[in-house]
């Protein structure tokens, strides 16, 4: 979800300061002709602007509603039921360094909602340790249960999807562990559902920020601590592992574009550039940003990042506008690319470093470029041109979507501006996010009707075609998929795998691209690979090298919990 309030403040902000702020900074902007051409030469897109070329994507969060992944697990976390029937998320010190439940109190139950699957079908579950998974819900049906395997047929319930529960008693001298359900049919080494990865192969790149749950969390991370493949909950830590991540833009040919989180030490940041330099498909390229929106004081990231700059002395610590959190991110940004920068030596051409800000700011994007020459230590400056914020739930659905054409040009006009900070300092412009921002929190039935209308097409496509002659860089939409709520409609479709005849935006997306419904995108070429049990992930021709700690029954060294 996106900030409006943020978005529309800053609007008026701006309106208000034109001449002092504003417009004095477009000026400068305007005037400056000191950029390196040289400079500018090595940062531009090596794709072109065509419309293949610039679209790229975010992908939604981990949500059991969100068919991505194959195992049905990984959707959702664990939950523990007590022996009375109440519910709360399991506690970390329940759950071992891999993320499986290894003990519970007496009486109780391990409790996890399996991802709706897109059609009906068979599934099977399949896990190591003692004890039996049970399946129930509306749509389960023909449970079969047997050690270490559990049948049963889920139907289809899009586009209202029903929840499965999966659910187990502990026992923790051989806890249940190393879970994995999926289509009886589905090879153990497809990581991502088809229907996922042909719609990410439309896109030129993929943001991943909403994967990496850390970041919006503002959680410290290890590398010691980080998610693994094959790790039982992909909600906690610093979020899908980067193996995965990787993966997933190698099946569908895109390039990456990560984020580290804020708390990130030093060796989980190296390590982690690391792998994406070593693993990341070489004609490819990775693109890095530090945590995500340090400008909005709606995330946790931005109050520590004020705290940090004030307990530093930073110029504009005490300044009302910024905080001191556009100098500390600054400073955080030049700290993080040097590592990135570092570990790709020699290779500097697949990696673009990112500085990223709020979209009607440029007389702030010009302050943070200057800031300790982080300019020189990013090859792009980011922002993310949202239209349609100004609707309310007292508009009827034709006053909203007859004012999204404004807002589209309102919207790449201000894109316009940044590109313009950013050739000051030789830099590509683009955007992390984009696209529709209305949010009617008090009238959801009016929010599903806007996102239906076939007017937010033409909007789309508007803004698509604009942002390709205007601005010609990379535009990443937000996002994926979403379903309608008082929050928002983020999403281009409301699951994957909607028709795109039911969601004018994906069909927006289809058609600036040149692809019709039935042939949304490349055809999806799973490379055969399979996650080992020390968390690897290894061609499917290749032999998982055997770890007899991995495989042996855990031992129970609590016995004070059953």
């Amino acid at each position: 979800m996106k900030f409006a309030q943020l978005s529309k403040a800053a609007g008026a902000m701006c309106a208000s300061f034109a001449l002092a702020v504003c417009g004095s900074a477009q000026g400068d902007v305007n005037n400056n002709t000191s950029a390196s051409t040289s400079k500018m030469a090595t940062k531009q897109s090596a794709a072109g602007n065509t419309a293949s070329a610039i679209l790229g994507v975010n992908v939604s969060g981990i949500q059991w509603s969100s068919r991505q992944f194959t195992n049905l697990i990984y959707g959702s976390s664990w939950i523990v039921q007590n022996a009375s029937g109440a519910s709360s998320r399991v506690p970390a010190n329940l759950l071992d360094a891999n993320g499986w439940v290894k003990s519970a109190p007496a009486g109780s139950r391990i409790m996890r909602e399996l991802t709706a699957p897109l059609n009906g079908g068979k599934f099977i579950c399949r896990y190591q340790g003692n004890g039996t998974l049970s399946v129930s819900g509306p749509a389960v049906s023909n449970v079969a249960t047997s050690a270490g395997s559990t049948n049963f047929t889920l139907a289809g319930t899009y586009p209202n999807p029903k929840t499965a529960l999966l659910s187990y008693a502990v026992d923790p001298t051989n806890y249940i562990r190393n879970i994995d359900c999926r289509e009886t049919s589905a090879s153990s080494g497809n990581t991502l559902t088809p229907e996922f990865l042909s719609q990410l192969s439309m896109f030129r790149t993929i943001r991943f920020m909403k994967w990496q749950t850390a970041t919006e969390g503002n959680w410290p991370v290890t590398w010691a601590t980080r998610n693994k493949p094959g790790d039982g909950d992909y909600t906690k830590n610093d979020g899908v592992p980067v193996e995965v991540m990787v993966q997933s833009a190698n099946q569908a040919g895109a390039d990456l574009w990560v984020t580290v989180p804020w708390n990130a030490d030093n060796d989980y940041i190296t390590k982690f550039a690391t792998y994406v330099r070593e693993n990341l498909a070489t004609n490819h390229r990775a693109y890095v940003e530090v945590s995500n929106e340090v400008w909005n004081g709606n995330y946790p990231v931005a109050a520590q990042a004020t705290k940090e700059a004030q307990a530093e002395a930073l110029p504009s610590g005490t300044n009302s506008q910024t905080a001191g959190n556009l100098e500390r991110y600054a400073e955080k940004t030049k700290q993080v690319m040097e590592i990135w920068t570092n570990v790709f030596s020699g290779q500097n051409n697949r990696l673009v470093r990112v500085a990223s800000w709020q979209h009607v700011s440029p007389y702030y994007t010009d302050l943070l470029l200057k800031y300790m020459n982080v300019s020189q230590f990013v090859d792009a400056l980011a922002t993310a041109p949202y239209f349609g914020y100004d609707a309310t739930s007292s508009m009827s659905l034709d006053q909203i979507m007859t004012s999204l054409p404004a807002e589209v040009s309102a919207a790449v006009n201000w894109g316009a501006q940044q590109k313009s900070v950013a050739s000051k300092y030789g830099l590509r412009y683009l955007t992390y996010e984009a696209g529709q921002g209305i949010v009617l929190s008090n009238n959801v039935p009016l929010e599903q009707q806007v996102q239906r209308d076939t007017r937010m097409h033409d909007a789309y496509l508007q803004f698509m075609k604009s942002w390709q002659t205007q601005i010609g860089d990379s535009l990443n939409l937000f996002a994926l998929e979403g379903q309608i709520s008082k929050y928002g409609a983020w999403g281009l479709s409301e699951y994957i795998g909607q028709p795109a005849s039911q969601a004018p935006k994906l069909q927006a997306v289809l058609d600036f691209l040149g692809l019709n419904a039935t042939a949304a995108g490349p055809p999806v070429v799973y490379s055969p690979t399979q996650v080992c049990d020390a968390h690897s992930i290894v061609p499917g021709t290749s032999s998982c090298v055997t770890n007899a700690a991995m495989t042996a029954p855990p031992t129970n060294t609590n016995t004070a919990i059953h």
